[in-house]
C-alpha cells in the first residue's frame, strides 16, 4: 500500500475517531447538565408550590390547590406533579399524557436521563399538612439533545470534511517530492539520468533531492562515457573516421545479410561511386584539404540516400563509396546518383585550379538470394566501364539482362499491382510463424508472423512481393490487414492457449498520418488480445520518424502490446535513443550474427549491447541463427532470446503449434 494512501486511511480514521470523542462527550456532558437543570427546576418549583399551596390545604380548600397546581403544571415541563398528606394519600396528582416518541429509541436508551423529582414538606404554621412532588418532563430533555446532537454531528461533519480536503492537501503537497524521488530513482534504474526540478519547499526534502541530483548527474556522466568508450569501439571496426560513414566491412556485411535472408524482403540497387585524381588533390593542396573534399562528398553522399528507407551507404575505401538502396528501380537510382554528383562537382574546393578530380558511378540490380560476390563483381565491372566516359558518367551493368529488379517474373502473375490488390481486399495471405526461443531456458518466448502469397499453387517469400507491395503504395494497407488477421487468430483462441506474435511494421505505415491512431483504436477495441501483439520496425525508422515512433510506444504500452526494434545496428546511430523509447526489446541485425563465432569485433558489439539493454530493462534478441556455434554464444552472452532456421523454421500455423 503507498505511503499516500496509508496517510489518507490514517487521517480518515483519525477524524472519524474525533468526531465519534467530541460527540460523546458533548451529549454526554449536555446530559448531565440537563438532569441537574431539570433537577433544580423541579425543586424551586415543589419549593414555590408548597409555601403557595400551604394555606389553602390547611384550610382544606383542595379547589384553590388544584388550580394552583394546574397553572404550575400548565407553565412549565414537567411530566407529573403530586400533592400527599402527612399520610402519604395522594390528593391531587396532575400527569402529562406522553406524546408518542419524537427520536429514536436507541437514543432514549443511550442516553438514559433520570432527573430527581423535586421535592417540599407543605407546612402551615407548625404543623406539617403534607408534602409536594415534581418531576420533570425528560422526553422534552431528549428531544433538545436529540436535536443538540445532531446539530453537531453536521456541524462536525462540514468543518471535518473541510479539514480532510485540507489535510489531504498538505499531505499530498508534501509527498509530492517524495513521489517525484521514487520516479527519479525508477529512472535512475532505466539509465535515464534526469534531474528532478524544482526543488522542494520542505528544507529536509530540498536537501535530499539536491543530493540526487548530483548523484543523478554523476551517474549520466559515467553512463555516458561507458555508452562513449562502446561507441568509439564499434565506430573503429564499422565507421570510417573521415566521412563518419560506415566503412567497407560495415557495407560488406550489411549487404551480405540482405541477400542471405529469405524472410527480409529486400532487392534494390548496388552503387559504387569512384573519385579520380584524389592523390594528385592532395599533393597538390595538402591531406587536410582532402581529407575535407572526402567528408563533403560523404555528406552529399548520405543526404541524396536519406530518404530512402533501409538505405546502407558508406566509404569502402579511400576514394571508393558504396550504397545499397533497397526496394528501388534503376532508373530512380541512376536519377539519384545523377543528382548527388552534379552536387558533388560543384564543391567548391572541386573547383580549385589545377584540380583533376572525376567523379564515376556503376549500378547493378540486386535481390535475396543473390551472390553477392558477383554482385560486387558485376558493380565493378560498370564502374570501370563509366571510367571511359567524361566524369560525371553513370554506368548500368547489363541492364537488358537484369530487366526490373523490383518485378521478378513469376509463370500466371502479368500485373502485380492487380494482383497485389486483390490479396489485399479478400486477405488472400498465408501466415507462417517462426519461434523466437529464450536462451536462458530454451522455453518459446514468441512466434514471428511471416507472410506468404500464393502463386500458382506455390507459396512466395516475402521478399519478392514486399518490395512490390511498398512500390505501388499499398504498404500501409496490407501492413493494416495482417495485423486485422492477427487480432481475429488470436479472438478465435481460448485464453490459456494464446502465444504472443510479432509482427513486422514498416517505416512508411509508421509515417502515415493517421496510422498510429488506426492501430490505438484497433487495440482499444481488442483489449483482450492486445497484449500478445509485438510490433517490430526497422531502426532506420527512428532515424526518420522519432517522434511518431515514440508516441506510438506510449500507446502501445498503455494497451499492453509492445515495440521492437528490428535489424538493430544498421545506421550507426547512437544507443542515446533507447532512455527515449518505450520499447520491449531490440532485435540484433543479422550482420551481426551471421559470422559471429568468428568474428571479434561483433562479439564485442553485442556483448556490449546486452549490458546496455538490460541496464534499461530491455530484452535483447538476435535473428538468423544458423549454426549450433551461434546458438551457444548467443547463451554465453546472456541475450535474452534468438530465432533462426537452427532453432526452427517457419511453419504454418498447425505445424508450428
Amino acid at each position: 500500500m503507498s505511503l499516500h494512501r496509508q496517510m489518507v486511511l490514517l487521517i480518515t480514521g483519525l477524524l472519524l475517531v474525533l468526531l465519534a470523542g467530541i460527540c460523546y462527550l458533548s451529549v454526554r456532558n449536555s446530559r448531565d447538565y440537563l438532569e441537574m437543570q431539570m433537577h433544580s427546576h423541579a425543586q424551586d418549583t415543589a419549593t414555590s408550590l408548597g409555601l403557595s399551596i400551604a394555606k389553602p390545604l390547611g384550610e382544606d380548600d383542595l379547589a384553590m390547590v388544584q388550580t394552583m397546581v394546574d397553572a404550575i403544571f400548565d407553565r412549565g415541563d414537567f411530566v407529573e406533579i403530586v400533592i400527599r398528606n402527612p399520610d402519604g394519600d395522594v390528593m391531587i396528582r396532575r400527569t402529562l399524557q406522553a406524546p408518542p416518541h419524537l427520536i429514536p429509541q436507541w437514543f432514549v436508551n443511550w442516553l438514559q436521563i433520570n432527573p430527581m423529582p423535586g421535592i417540599s414538606e407543605i407546612t402551615e404554621g407548625w404543623r406539617r399538612v403534607g408534602d409536594v412532588r415534581v418531576f420533570s418532563d425528560k422526553d422534552a430533555a431528549n428531544r433538545n439533545l436529540w436535536v443538540a446532537a445532531k446539530q453537531a454531528f453536521w456541524l462536525f461533519l462540514l468543518v471535518g470534511g473541510i479539514s480532510w480536503v485540507v489535510i489531504l492537501l498538505i499531505v499530498r503537497a508534501v509527498l509530492t517530492p517524495l513521489r517525484t524521488l521514487e520516479k527519479q530513482a525508477e529512472l535512475i534504474c532505466n539509465k535515464d539520468f534526469t534531474g528532478q526540478q524544482p526543488l522542494p519547499k520542505t528544507r529536509e526534502l530540498k536537501r535530499v533531492v539536491q543530493a540526487i541530483n548530483r548523484m543523478t548527474r554523476q551517474l549520466k556522466v559515467l553512463f555516458d562515457e561507458q555508452v562513449a568508450q562502446i561507441e568509439q569501439v564499434r565506430n573503429q571496426a564499422y565507421v570510417d573516421s573521415i566521412t563518419g560513414l560506415g566503412n567497407g566491412r560495415f557495407f560488406n556485411a550489411q549487404l551480405q545479410a540482405r541477400l542471405d535472408s529469405q524472410e527480409e524482403p529486400f532487392s534494390g540497387v548496388l552503387v559504387r561511386l569512384q573519385i579520380k585524381g584524389m592523390a594528385d588533390y592532395n599533393e597538390h593542396y595538402g591531406h587536410d584539404a582532402g581529407n575535407l573534399v572526402l567528408r563533403r562528398i560523404g555528406q552529399i553522399w548520405q543526404q541524396s540516400m536519406e530518404q530512402i528507407d533501409g538505405h546502407c551507404v558508406a566509404r569502402v575505401t579511400g576514394t571508393r563509396f558504396a550504397a545499397l538502396l533497397p526496394h528501388q528501380t534503376i532508373d530512380a537510382v541512376k536519377t539519384i546518383i545523377d543528382g548527388a554528383m552534379t552536387r558533388i562537382q560543384r564543391l567548391d574546393g572541386l573547383n580549385l585550379g589545377g584540380s583533376n578530380v572525376k567523379l564515376f558511378a556503376g549500378l547493378s540490380a540486386c535481390k535475396v538470394g543473390d551472390d553477392s560476390t558477383l554482385l560486387e563483381a558485376q558493380a565493378a565491372a560498370a564502374l570501370e566501364r563509366a571510367q571511359s566516359y567524361q566524369s560525371g558518367h553513370v554506368e548500368i551493368y547489363d541492364e537488358s539482362s537484369h530487366g526490373d529488379a523490383l518485378a521478378p517474373s513469376m509463370p500466371g502473375i502479368s500485373n502485380w499491382a492487380s494482383f497485389l490488390e486483390d490479396v489485399i481486399e479478400k486477405q488472400k495471405v498465408v501466415l507462417h510463424y517462426q519461434p523466437v526461443i529464450s536462451c536462458v531456458d530454451q522455453s518459446l518466448m514468441h512466434y514471428e508472423v511471416l507472410a506468404r502469397v500464393a502463386v500458382d499453387g506455390k507459396l512466395v517469400t516475402a521478399g519478392h512481393f514486399i518490395p512490390l507491395v511498398e512500390r505501388f503504395d499499398m504498404v500501409t494497407r496490407f501492413d493494416r490487414m495482417i495485423i486485422e488477421l492477427l487480432i481475429k487468430q488470436l479472438k478465435a483462441q481460448q485464453d490459456g492457449s494464446r502465444v504472443p506474435l510479432a509482427v513486422n511494421l514498416s517505416s512508411h505505415s509508421v509515417r502515415e498520418e493517421d496510422f498510429d491512431a488506426w492501430l490505438l483504436a484497433t487495440l482499444n477495441h481488442n483489449p483482450e488480445v492486445a497484449p500478445y501483439l509485438i510490433f517490430e520496425v526497422p531502426e532506420i525508422t527512428v532515424r526518420t520518424a522519432h517522434g511518431k515512433l515514440r508516441r506510438l510506444a506510449i500507446g502501445l504500452k498503455e494497451h499492453g502490446a509492445k515495440l521492437t526494434i528490428d535489424h538493430f545496428g544498421t545506421t550507426n546511430s547512437s544507443f542515446g535513443y533507447l532512455s527515449g523509447l518505450q520499447l520491449y526489446s531490440i532485435k540484433v541485425d543479422s550482420s551481426y550474427i551471421r559470422d559471429i563465432e568468428d568474428n571479434l569485433d561483433h562479439q564485442f558489439f553485442v556483448q556490449s549491447l546486452v549490458r546496455i539493454a538490460h541496464s534499461r530493462q530491455i530484452l535483447l534478441t538476435a535473428e538468423m541463427v544458423e549454426l549450433e556455434a551461434q546458438w551457444d554464444l548467443l547463451r554465453r552472452f546472456q541475450l535474452d532470446g534468438a530465432q533462426g532456421f537452427f532453432l526452427g523454421q517457419p511453419q504454418p500455423g498447425k505445424e508450428a503449434a
